[in-house]
């Protein structure tokens, strides 16, 4: 949109002209000025989507869109605590030795433990390295963000907290793999790490470790006390069964309009794809078509559609609509219609062919394209050769 505005003739006849350049935001739909838009990941990047290729990202999208949504809406869906333990699995399927880089915390939830001078408004979270060290997290707790692990993303970039690190039996067997896991730990979280067994040989201040405080060996001495000796701890995990609607909607109104195009945006079904997209907790559900994670009773499109170790992003034509097929491992699945087939053009349609297929696998920057007949092809073969094996 383009607005033109003029001064009046002077006596000099000077005369100038400014001009403002507006889009439309495919998220908000609202008109902003052009430099208020930038960069977006249709495929976030903590699915893999920084290697995706360039027709699959967009700057129609307005930078109060791309940070509010990035921050409560992906993280949202990102945080959750299946979701979360699933991506950073494939980080220990994909482990090599030879590399530096440090393995992924798994978390356990929030502790039952109440470690000293824990304040009203903090938890403790209970935290697994890859050879069974113990990491407690004493950090702030969010009322709202109840069920991400590792808090409010946003809160924990801004508020120091203290989290205090406990090797494990294993790590003598190979204690780098502990000590790249602890190094990599937080990262770029105000933490103050804090390591709870003495260490010979090594300075944990080389991997970003801080001085104990008077307060730090009191709870040093408090978790050494109740966690050293195999007691039994409960941990609680909280969920949010609604966790991953705002996400779906966001990914099949992102994928639709770059893949299809604006037309994709219109109609009943996206107008139902916003609904989701911008709900609000006591708003009605908006009539979406799809199944969750929590709810299939198929697992034909969980166990073929996809790839382990990896993300899988399909768009598969049906009656009517393309469904968008979210895979994460073939362990993960959702469905949800992205686009009727009334606001599409038939060539595109027919480019899909029986479906297409995104793969991609984040650490090994990894981003493949597949029809739906060759994935098929390859996971039966691979059930095949699983089952000749096993019978032998």
């Amino acid at each position: 949109m383009r607005f033109i505005g003029s001064v009046g003739h002077t006596l000099w006849q000077a005369l100038y002209f400014f001009e403002v350049i507006m889009k439309n935001c495919i998220y908000c739909r609202q008109d902003k000025e052009v430099n208020k838009f930038s960069l977006e990941h249709v495929i976030p990047q903590f699915l893999g989507g920084s290697q995706a290729p360039d027709h699959l990202k967009t700057r129609d999208v307005c930078k109060d869109c791309n940070s509010n949504l990035g921050l409560f809406v992906d993280a949202a869906f990102e945080k959750d605590f299946m979701v979360f333990n699933h991506l950073n699995e494939t980080a220990y399927s994909l482990f090599s030795p030879t590399l530096s880089n440090g393995l992924p915390l798994r978390c356990m939830g929030i502790s039952d433990l109440k470690p000293p001078k824990l304040k009203d408004d903090e938890v403790c979270e209970y935290w697994l390295g890859p050879l069974g060290e113990q990491v407690f997290w004493v950090r702030p707790h969010d009322e709202q963000k109840y069920w991400y692990s590792g808090g409010n993303p946003r809160t924990v970039k801004k508020v120091r907290s203290r989290a205090y690190f406990m090797f494990s039996e294993r790590t003598l067997k190979a204690p780098q793999i502990s000590w790249y896991a602890f190094k990599d730990a937080f990262c770029g979280k105000k933490v103050d790490k804090i390591m709870c067994t003495q260490i010979q040989g090594a300075d944990p201040k080389s991997i970003g470790f801080t001085d104990a405080t008077e307060l730090d060996n009191e709870r040093i001495d408090y978790f050494h006390e109740n966690c050293s000796n195999g007691q039994e701890r409960n941990n609680q995990v909280a969920m949010n069964l609604d966790f991953d609607v705002r996400f779906l909607a966001k990914l099949a109104l992102g994928i639709a309009y770059v893949y299809f195009g604006k037309s994709a945006l219109q109609g009943t079904e996206a107008e139902e794809l916003y609904k989701a997209l911008w709900l609000k907790p006591d708003a009605p559900k908006p009539k979406i078509k799809g199944t969750s994670v929590h709810n299939q009773s198929d697992t034909f499109l969980k166990e073929q559609c996809g790839i382990d170790y990896g993300t899988t992003i399909s768009l598969l034509p049906t009656s009517g609509c393309v469904a968008l097929n979210l895979n994460i491992n073939r362990k993960l699945n959702w469905v949800i219609n992205c686009a009727d087939f009334k606001q599409l053009k038939q060539s595109l349609i027919g480019c899909l062919g029986l479906g297409l297929c995104f793969f991609l696998i984040h650490l090994l920057i990894i981003f493949v394209v597949f029809v739906l007949f060759v994935v098929l092809a390859f996971n039966y073969c691979v059930c095949r050769v699983l089952v000749v094996e096993v019978l032998q």
